[in-house]
């Protein structure tokens, strides 16, 4: 119960109105006002690294597989199957090939497009099947702007 008024970044117990919770992968982190100030502004795998210095986190076998999770994502970026250049993911689509576009019967279906940032070429992925993956669902959240810190 005492680990809980501790900040887990700073190691300072923080007064009643300066407590508040960082956000470090999918777990919150008890922290002190101004910890949570500085830590705003960094990625998520830095305030991961940052909550286990100190050895104070909350869960910490979590932090440590999103750090991994994070660092092995790059190295599963899909590649451009025309120059080899990395593939962006871009927001979920919806398409309609069909002839009744605006009534109740029309047939619309998902594509998660992804550009080459060197030769610009688009390619698509089944966003259901591409999200089974680990690594690209982490990509594809971080390239759509979907990561909430």
């Amino acid at each position: 119960m005492e680990k809980e008024n501790v900040c887990v970044f700073c190691g300072e117990k923080p007064g009643t109105f300066r407590s508040t919770t960082v956000q470090c992968g999918s777990t919150w982190q008890p922290a002190c006002k101004s910890c949570e100030k500085e830590l705003r502004e960094l990625d998520d795998a830095e305030r991961c690294r940052r909550a286990l210095i100190r050895g104070l986190a909350e869960l910490p076998e979590k932090l440590k597989e999103r750090i991994d999770l994070i660092n092995e994502a790059e190295n599963h970026r899909p590649q451009c199957t025309q120059c080899g250049g990395k593939l962006v993911f871009t927001p979920v689509q919806a398409l309609d090939n069909s002839p009744l576009r605006d009534s109740i019967f029309k047939d619309p279906f998902e594509v998660l497009p992804a550009y080459c940032e060197t030769c610009g070429k688009y390619e698509f992925y089944n966003p259901d099947v591409v999200r089974k993956n680990k690594y690209l669902a982490y990509l594809i959240k971080k390239d759509t702007g979907e990561m909430c810190f």
